[in-house]
């Protein structure tokens, strides 16, 4: 995925750009390949309880092969590379990310092995008259930890369903495996993909599949988040008035039976007739829900709202990082309460990774950059294992050497100079 959906109006972005000399990086523990010698791209992060982790990404085999990678990690150690079997179409996109689950209770006791339910998933290309750019989900499972996978499958298996990309996966409070997607079955002329809600159930059954919106920006993701109390979140770029792209927010409190009506996270106005590839993310304080997204309405670059009204009303928003060159946002809740935020930010000699330390009422703490060697990082993600922050992200030393998939384990006191 050579920076295949690198920057919109990139001259734009850079010219406007204004970094602040200010800004320190952080100093990572380490910068390591999670592959070894392979190319790879889109890593993806899931955790299960404080110290397990699935690590996944896309490893790279040539220019026209890739298969779905993952390990697991006690908190301290990743396991052994588990490759999906039938996951060799996959389609590297930093938006529309693979993904591996793995329900509570499925590891072994050294937390590094597998040992119970695993969910796939993964975009491939379907190319078709009605729109060559078309994809599906696909998704396999596993009830053994990984030894035996079902027969790889479309997410959904309506015949009209041409069009299935930028999905989330999350674990639901029933233990039942919830998703979202972009599905191109709609009943309105209007431009726009539907977005789709459905549950694996106990036994990995695909059940209940429904449209939940309509008119939702085709290129961005989705983010699903469960609260403290099982109410299901669901954020997403929806187009306004057939011409504005902007956040907007639904929310479920019956496990997915029933959701609310959108309410836009800003009112940003950002009209643009193109694909901006990049979606929110959504996390949870002791007294407030956090949202962070991209945008290039009345201002540019990454911002950060709240809700203390579980997504009814939204504070006003205000700037992530120092610079209006950032894109790619993920959130992430610390122990503590405060909330860190990690984003790609690009600049005239390549691009780096940001981080910002928010409290948990939102007030900037601290923000720098990761020190990388990786002159090109991009689409980071982010989760907490054990007291650090695991992070991860696609890079490469130059722009013209192969892509990698590069994480750092980033200790918080020592980030915070406590």
């Amino acid at each position: 995925m050579k920076h295949i959906i690198y920057y919109i109006a990139l001259a734009c972005v850079v010219a406007c750009a204004t970094e602040k000399k200010s800004d320190k990086k952080a100093s990572p523990e380490a910068e390591s390949a999670i592959d070894g010698t392979f190319t790879g791209a889109c890593p993806h992060l899931f955790t299960s309880g404080d110290t397990a982790a699935v690590f996944s990404w896309v490893r790279i085999l040539s220019d026209s092969e890739a298969v779905l990678c993952f390990k697991l990690s006690d908190g301290n150690n990743f396991g052994k590379t588990i490759t999906v079997p039938g996951s060799e179409k996959v389609k590297p996109h930093g938006e529309n990310l693979s993904k591996v689950i793995l329900v509570p209770g499925g590891r072994t006791p050294d937390g590094r092995t597998p040992n119970g339910r695993i969910i796939a998933a993964w975009g491939v290309a379907n190319p078709n008259p009605q729109n060559k750019y078309s994809g599906l989900v696909i998704y396999s499972s596993s009830a053994d930890g990984g030894i035996t996978w079902t027969k790889p499958v479309a997410i959904s298996p309506a015949e009209n369903s041409i069009d299935q990309r930028y999905f989330d996966l999350e674990i639901l409070p029933d233990g039942t495996v919830g998703a979202v997607w972009l599905d191109s079955r709609k009943n309105t002329k209007h431009e726009g993909s539907s977005l789709y809600f459905a549950t694996f159930g106990q036994n990995n059954t695909f059940e209940g599949e429904k449209a939940i919106d309509e008119t939702v920006c085709q290129c961005c993701r989705t983010d699903l988040f469960v609260d403290k109390t099982g109410g299901l979140h669901v954020a997403y770029r929806k187009i306004l008035n057939d011409s504005i792209r902007d956040m907007v927010h639904i929310a479920s409190l019956d496990n997915g039976k029933s959701f609310s009506a959108p309410a836009r996270i800003s009112p940003d106005n950002w009209v643009i007739a193109a694909c901006p590839h990049t979606g929110p993310a959504i996390t949870q304080t002791d007294s407030a829900l956090s949202f962070v997204w991209y945008t290039m309405g009345t201002g540019r670059g990454v911002f950060f709202a709240s809700s203390t009204d579980n997504g009814k009303t939204f504070s006003p928003r205000n700037a992530v990082g120092n610079s209006t060159a950032g894109k790619h946002p993920q959130i992430q809740l610390l122990k503590n309460g405060n909330q860190a935020i990690v984003w790609d930010e690009h600049t005239e000699n390549g691009s780096l990774i940001g981080l910002e330390v928010r409290s948990p009422k939102g007030e900037k703490l601290k923000t720098a950059h990761l020190a990388s060697n990786a002159g090109f990082a991009t689409f980071p993600v982010v989760k907490l294992v054990n007291d650090e922050l695991l992070i991860a992200y696609s890079g490469s030393r130059t722009a013209e050497d192969k892509e990698r998939v590069y994480f750092q384990r980033v200790n918080m006191g020592k980030f915070m100079g406590k």
